[in-house]
C-alpha cells in the first residue's frame, strides 16, 4: 500500500465532496488529527480499520496487497492451498471416503468450483469442503458456501450418481495464528455456521453419521510443502471417482 497515495487520495475525494478535514472527523467519528495524518500519509499511526472508516465517508475503498519475493505471492498461497487440498484427500481416503479435487459446476449460471467434494457411500453423505490457506473475506466464504449448498447437490447426482440422504459441509483451514485469531473475532458467526471444530470433525470422518458444519484446523506440520506436489488424477465414471 503507498501510504502517500492513499492520503492524496483521501484528500482529493474529501475536496470534491467540499468538506473539512473537521467535517470528515465528525463524519467518521475521529478526530481531525487522525484525518490530518491520513491526509498526510501518515498511516503508521492510524489502524487499518479506522482508516477504512474515514475512506468510506469520501467514497474511497481503501484495498491492502502483499507481495514475497518479488511478486511471487500468488504461487506461495497457491501452493499452501495445494499442500492442504493433497492432505485432505489423503485423510478421506484413508478414512474410506471417495474424494474428488476441484469439482467444478454450472447450473443456470451457477458456477464455480468445490476445494473437495466427498462421498461416503455408506451412510451416503456428501461432504463439501472449502479449503483456505488464509482466512480473509467472511462473508465472501458464507456466499461461496450458501451457493455451493444449493447447487451442487444437485449437481454431484446428476454427474457422479451420488445421491445423498445428509449433505456436510467443512471448512479446512492451515493452523496459523492469524487465521486462529479470525476465527476467534468473528466467534459468533463461526459458532452459528461450522459450530464442530477440528476434533469432532476428524472423529466424525472416521466414524460419519447424519450431517456436520465444522471448522478442521490442520496444523503446518502435517501438511509436506518442501517437495513437489503431485496431484491425483481423477476420472468421472459412472458415479465412482477412481484415481
Amino acid at each position: 500500500m503507498d501510504d502517500r497515495k492513499v492520503g492524496l487520495v483521501v484528500r482529493a475525494a474529501r475536496q470534491r465532496r467540499e468538506l473539512r478535514q473537521a467535517d470528515l472527523a465528525t463524519k467518521a467519528i475521529v478526530s481531525q488529527s487522525v484525518v490530518s495524518n491520513i491526509e498526510r500519509g501518515r498511516l503508521a499511526s492510524v489502524s487499518l480499520d479506522t482508516l477504512r472508516r474515514v475512506a468510506s465517508e469520501v467514497d474511497v475503498v481503501v484495498t491492502l496487497t502483499a507481495h514475497w519475493r518479488g511478486g511471487q505471492g500468488d504461487r506461495l498461497i497457491d501452493r499452501a492451498h495445494a499442500s492442504l487440498v493433497d492432505f485432505v484427500i489423503a485423510a478421506l481416503r484413508g478414512a474410506k471416503w471417495e474424494a474428488l479435487p476441484e469439482f467444478t459446476f454450472n447450473h443456470y449460471g451457477d458456477r464455480g468450483s468445490v476445494d473437495v467434494l466427498a462421498w461416503h457411500p455408506g451412510e451416503r453423505i456428501l461432504l463439501i469442503i472449502e479449503v483456505k490457506a488464509t482466512l480473509t473475506d467472511l462473508q465472501d466464504l458464507l456466499a461461496s458456501l450458501s451457493k455451493k449448498l444449493r447447487v451442487v447437490p444437485e449437481a454431484a447426482r446428476k454427474e457422479l450418481g451420488w445421491d445423498p440422504n445428509h449433505i456436510a459441509r467443512v471448512v479446512v483451514v492451515a493452523a496459523t495464528n492469524l487465521n486462529r485469531a479470525v476465527v476467534a473475532r468473528h466467534a459468533a458467526t463461526f459458532d452459528t455456521s461450522f459450530p464442530v471444530r477440528s476434533r469432532g470433525v476428524k472423529g466424525w470422518l472416521e466414524r460419519p453419521t447424519g450431517s456436520i458444519a465444522g471448522v478442521w484446523f490442520v496444523p503446518s506440520s502435517a501438511v509436506p510443502t518442501a517437495t513437489p506436489l503431485v496431484r491425483a488424477r481423477v476420472r468421472r465414471r459412472s458415479g465412482r471417482v477412481v484415481a
